[in-house]
């Protein structure tokens, strides 16, 4: 076999896109988990990351030229009137940065290298393998957790942090496994790592997260079949909607609950959620418009007096709670203009690949109140669709010039 000189190109080889580096090293520090709050030293290390990679990305935005479009002047409406609520209510600001501060950071980052769709893919991707294998193989090495939380101090956590805390990280990571398969046309990779994240809520007997999980996976396994109606982002928000209000008038009505109860002859609290929602609402109704501002776990269990109610384990209601009607308006104004964006793309893969991953998110935070900002990650993905969608509209056009070209080569006029 002849000899052949390494090149540069095979010394420099990577899991990463070069051209996608600098989006790979920005985006890194916003996957802080939950076991890096252990470690003083990388907690404050991480979080100085997190914010300046928000600020680098900010400058990067002005200094290239990219376009605001009516989703971002939104959102970013949004994040001020919460900060806002929370100053007038001498809430957290620590907090409000931490959660949705950085969610906006993130958001900015992947629709700033929304042109470079495969990179950014590429990118998530590969930090999905590390941080998935990571925590699976730490949930099968040490079952009883790496680690306890410190407010509540008996839930056992991995490398993601606790159980219920997987969803974010796992509903990003399965939605560029599911792009990246389209992209490459290679399945192993992206199959073998969804398989971990489904396996990591077994093994943690997380069945909400489960749940969801099962059913972004299903919907996509159907994806290609001609139900399309199922994927319209418009019904499924409407699905989402009326789970929303059902759960709000079971929680507040002892009548309809007990009557549920009494018919499936079993706890209908969900683990105790109903009665801290109870709470919750009734929290709400004292400062409606603009809510009690983003606070502290200790000032949430305080001000709605449960000793779990370190949020309000419902994100709908978490953000009345944090910014009342003005902010979750605001939040939902930018929500429609994602879905309008998904809407546009409707039957390429990308957007039923996002309605998708939006429709398991709708359903996740109506049990608990996520607030890990990579969340935001998803919404830039779906707020893109377009651009995530132009490499199918790439394929199809090139299909349809080589059938077109097979046609006239097949002709009798051709052999002329």
């Amino acid at each position: 076999m002849p000899y052949r000189p390494l090149s540069r190109r095979d010394v420099l080889r990577t899991p990463i896109p070069w051209g996608a580096l600098l989006f790979f090293l920005l985006m890194v520090p916003h996957f802080k988990t939950a076991y890096i709050d252990t470690f003083a030293s990388a907690d404050l290390l991480f979080n100085i990351a997190r914010i300046g990679s928000m600020l680098i990305t900010i400058v990067l935005y002005v200094v290239k030229g990219h376009r605001a479009d009516a989703r971002v002047g939104v959102l970013v409406l949004f994040e001020m009137l919460l900060l806002l609520s929370t100053l007038v209510n001498e809430g957290s600001v620590v907090t409000f940065v931490s959660t949705y501060g950085l969610g906006l950071g993130v958001y900015l980052l992947v629709d700033l290298y929304s042109d470079s769709p495969r990179a950014v893919v590429a990118g998530i991707f590969f930090v999905g393998e590390v941080l998935v294998y990571l925590n699976l193989a730490a949930m099968i090495l040490v079952p009883d957790g790496l680690y306890v939380s410190k407010l509540l101090g008996f839930y056992h956590n991995w490398v993601l942090g606790y159980k219920n805390q997987f969803l974010p990280f796992f509903i990003c990571f399965a939605t560029v496994a599911f792009l990246q398969m389209r992209y490459t046309g290679k399945r192993l990779r992206s199959v073998v790592l969804i398989a971990a994240m489904i396996l990591s809520l077994i093994l943690g007997r997380s069945a909400t997260s489960l749940i969801v999980m099962v059913l972004f996976v299903f919907g996509m396994l159907i994806a290609e079949t001609r139900a399309k109606f199922i994927f319209n982002p418009y019904l499924l928000a409407g699905v989402i909607v009326g789970a929303f209000f059902v759960i709000v008038l079971m929680s507040s009505s002892e009548t309809i609950s007990g009557l549920i109860a009494s018919i499936a002859n079993r706890d209908v609290t969900f683990s105790g959620r109903t009665i801290i929602w109870s709470s919750v609402m009734d929290a709400i109704a004292q400062k409606p418009l603009f809510g009690w501002g983003v606070l502290t776990d200790e000032a949430h269990i305080a001000l709605i007096d449960y000793a779990e109610a370190s949020t309000a384990h419902n994100f709908y209601l978490e953000l009345l709670l944090s910014g009342g009607l003005v902010s979750f308006v605001a939040f939902l104004l930018f929500l429609i203009l994602v879905l309008k964006k998904v809407k546009s793309c409707e039957g390429f893969y990308a957007s039923k690949l996002f309605a998708a991953a939006l429709f398991a998110l709708g359903l996740a935070y109506m049990t608990e109140a996520y607030s890990n900002p990579i969340l935001f990650a998803l919404f830039a993905f779906a707020a893109n669709a377009d651009k995530y969608a132009q490499n199918e509209k790439s394929r199809r056009l090139g299909a349809l010039s080589r059938n077109e070209g097979a046609l006239h080569s097949d002709s009798p006029l051709a052999t002329m």
